[in-house]
Protein backbone atom coordinates (compact mmCIF):
# COMPACT_ATOMS: atom_id res chain seq x y z
CA UNK A 1 0.00 0.00 0.00
CA UNK A 2 1.19 3.49 -0.85
CA UNK A 3 2.70 5.52 2.06
CA UNK A 4 0.39 8.46 1.38
CA UNK A 5 -2.67 6.22 1.57
CA UNK A 6 -1.35 4.64 4.77
CA UNK A 7 -0.93 8.12 6.28
CA UNK A 8 -4.54 8.90 5.40
CA UNK A 9 -5.76 5.59 6.85
CA UNK A 10 -4.08 6.43 10.18
CA UNK A 11 -6.67 9.22 10.50
CA UNK A 12 -9.69 7.05 9.72
CA UNK A 13 -11.77 5.38 12.45
CA UNK A 14 -11.45 1.60 12.61
CA UNK A 15 -15.04 1.00 11.47
CA UNK A 16 -14.32 2.74 8.10
CA UNK A 17 -10.65 1.88 7.58
CA UNK A 18 -11.28 -1.24 5.50
CA UNK A 19 -13.72 0.54 3.19
CA UNK A 20 -11.29 3.40 2.53
CA UNK A 21 -8.47 0.93 1.97
CA UNK A 22 -10.55 -1.05 -0.53
CA UNK A 23 -11.47 2.14 -2.40
CA UNK A 24 -7.80 3.15 -2.57
CA UNK A 25 -6.76 -0.31 -3.75
CA UNK A 26 -9.47 -0.30 -6.44
CA UNK A 27 -8.46 3.16 -7.68
CA UNK A 28 -4.81 2.11 -7.86
CA UNK A 29 -5.74 -1.13 -9.62
CA UNK A 30 -7.73 0.91 -12.16
CA UNK A 31 -4.61 2.99 -12.90
CA UNK A 32 -5.11 6.05 -10.69
CA UNK A 33 -2.12 7.21 -8.69
CA UNK A 34 -2.50 8.74 -5.22
CA UNK A 35 -1.18 12.29 -4.93
CA UNK A 36 -1.23 14.69 -1.98
CA UNK A 37 -3.23 17.84 -2.65
CA UNK A 38 -1.67 21.14 -1.67
CA UNK A 39 -4.22 22.04 1.00
CA UNK A 40 -4.18 22.67 4.74
CA UNK A 41 -6.13 19.49 5.39
CA UNK A 42 -4.90 16.04 4.44
CA UNK A 43 -6.25 15.33 0.96
CA UNK A 44 -5.28 12.45 -1.30
CA UNK A 45 -6.44 12.55 -4.93
CA UNK A 46 -6.39 9.51 -7.19
CA UNK A 47 -5.40 10.83 -10.61
CA UNK A 48 -4.99 9.14 -13.98
CA UNK A 49 -2.45 10.58 -16.37
CA UNK A 50 -3.96 8.35 -19.06
CA UNK A 51 -7.44 9.85 -18.75
CA UNK A 52 -6.26 13.21 -17.36
CA UNK A 53 -8.80 13.16 -14.57
CA UNK A 54 -9.32 12.60 -10.86
CA UNK A 55 -11.65 9.75 -9.95
CA UNK A 56 -11.52 9.81 -6.17
CA UNK A 57 -10.37 12.13 -3.40
CA UNK A 58 -9.96 11.34 0.29
CA UNK A 59 -10.21 14.29 2.67
CA UNK A 60 -9.55 14.70 6.38
CA UNK A 61 -11.23 17.84 7.70
CA UNK A 62 -13.52 17.41 10.68
CA UNK A 63 -13.29 13.71 9.98
CA UNK A 64 -12.66 11.54 6.94
CA UNK A 65 -14.79 11.92 3.85
CA UNK A 66 -14.43 11.11 0.21
CA UNK A 67 -15.38 12.63 -3.10
CA UNK A 68 -16.14 10.59 -6.17
CA UNK A 69 -16.76 11.03 -9.86
CA UNK A 70 -19.51 8.66 -11.02
CA UNK A 71 -21.58 10.38 -13.71
CA UNK A 72 -21.06 7.51 -16.17
CA UNK A 73 -23.58 5.53 -14.13
CA UNK A 74 -27.13 6.82 -14.35
CA UNK A 75 -28.72 4.32 -11.96
CA UNK A 76 -27.34 4.53 -8.44
CA UNK A 77 -28.75 4.31 -4.94
CA UNK A 78 -30.43 7.10 -3.01
CA UNK A 79 -27.34 8.10 -1.03
CA UNK A 80 -25.59 9.22 -4.24
CA UNK A 81 -28.65 11.14 -5.41
CA UNK A 82 -28.84 12.85 -2.00
CA UNK A 83 -25.12 13.64 -2.20
CA UNK A 84 -25.54 15.42 -5.53
CA UNK A 85 -28.48 17.41 -4.17
CA UNK A 86 -26.55 18.23 -0.99
CA UNK A 87 -23.60 19.67 -2.94
CA UNK A 88 -25.92 21.69 -5.18
CA UNK A 89 -27.68 23.09 -2.11
CA UNK A 90 -24.41 23.63 -0.23
CA UNK A 91 -23.43 26.22 -2.83
CA UNK A 92 -26.98 27.66 -2.97
CA UNK A 93 -27.59 26.42 -6.54
CA UNK A 94 -24.67 28.53 -7.76
CA UNK A 95 -22.62 25.85 -9.52
CA UNK A 96 -25.20 24.16 -11.70
CA UNK A 97 -25.49 23.72 -15.43
CA UNK A 98 -22.79 23.18 -17.99
CA UNK A 99 -19.69 25.32 -17.46
CA UNK A 100 -18.96 25.40 -21.20
CA UNK A 101 -15.42 24.11 -20.70
CA UNK A 102 -15.43 22.03 -23.91
CA UNK A 103 -14.87 18.65 -22.26
CA UNK A 104 -18.29 17.34 -23.28
CA UNK A 105 -18.53 15.89 -26.77
CA UNK A 106 -21.42 15.63 -29.23
CA UNK A 107 -23.56 18.14 -27.35
CA UNK A 108 -24.05 15.59 -24.58
CA UNK A 109 -23.26 17.11 -21.20
CA UNK A 110 -21.18 14.90 -18.95
CA UNK A 111 -22.42 15.22 -15.43
CA UNK A 112 -25.10 14.58 -12.88
CA UNK A 113 -28.80 15.20 -13.45
CA UNK A 114 -31.12 15.26 -10.46
CA UNK A 115 -34.83 15.77 -10.09
CA UNK A 116 -36.37 16.98 -6.85
CA UNK A 117 -39.72 15.73 -5.58
CA UNK A 118 -41.34 19.02 -6.64
CA UNK A 119 -40.15 18.52 -10.25
CA UNK A 120 -37.17 20.89 -10.26
CA UNK A 121 -34.32 19.56 -12.39
CA UNK A 122 -30.66 20.46 -12.06
CA UNK A 123 -27.43 19.50 -13.76
CA UNK A 124 -24.03 19.47 -12.02
CA UNK A 125 -20.91 19.40 -14.17
CA UNK A 126 -19.14 16.03 -14.22
CA UNK A 127 -15.75 17.70 -13.88
CA UNK A 128 -16.61 18.13 -10.20
CA UNK A 129 -16.27 15.33 -7.68
CA UNK A 130 -19.29 14.70 -5.48
CA UNK A 131 -18.76 14.49 -1.73
CA UNK A 132 -20.22 11.35 -0.20
CA UNK A 133 -20.68 12.10 3.48
CA UNK A 134 -22.03 8.77 4.69
CA UNK A 135 -19.66 5.89 4.11
CA UNK A 136 -21.00 2.62 5.35
CA UNK A 137 -20.43 -0.97 4.37
CA UNK A 138 -23.76 -1.04 2.55
CA UNK A 139 -22.50 1.36 -0.13
CA UNK A 140 -18.83 0.29 -0.34
CA UNK A 141 -19.48 -2.31 -3.05
CA UNK A 142 -21.53 0.20 -5.02
CA UNK A 143 -18.72 2.76 -4.75
CA UNK A 144 -16.27 0.21 -6.16
CA UNK A 145 -18.66 -0.56 -9.03
CA UNK A 146 -19.18 3.15 -9.75
CA UNK A 147 -15.39 3.57 -9.94
CA UNK A 148 -15.16 0.70 -12.43
CA UNK A 149 -17.99 2.09 -14.55
CA UNK A 150 -16.48 5.58 -14.63
CA UNK A 151 -13.12 4.17 -15.72
CA UNK A 152 -14.77 2.05 -18.43
CA UNK A 153 -16.50 5.21 -19.61
CA UNK A 154 -13.15 7.02 -19.88
CA UNK A 155 -11.68 4.05 -21.75
CA UNK A 156 -14.54 4.00 -24.26
CA UNK A 157 -14.37 7.75 -24.70
CA UNK A 158 -10.64 7.51 -25.36
CA UNK A 159 -11.25 4.82 -28.01
CA UNK A 160 -13.84 7.05 -29.71
CA UNK A 161 -11.57 10.07 -29.70
CA UNK A 162 -8.45 8.17 -30.79
CA UNK A 163 -9.54 5.13 -32.81
CA UNK A 164 -6.82 2.70 -33.69
CA UNK A 165 -6.16 2.61 -37.40
CA UNK A 166 -5.00 -0.51 -39.10
CA UNK A 167 -3.61 -0.72 -42.58
CA UNK A 168 -4.60 -3.53 -44.95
Amino acid sequence: MNDLVLEFLENVPENNKTSYQEMAEKAIMLGYKPKRDKTKSLCVSFISSKYKTTLLRFVIEKGPSFRLKFYATKDYSEIFDRSIKWIIEKFNYKYIGCYGCGRCKKNTPEGYSVVYDDGRKYFRCGFELIEIRDLNNNIKDEVLKLMENQTKYYEEKMKEEHPTTTST
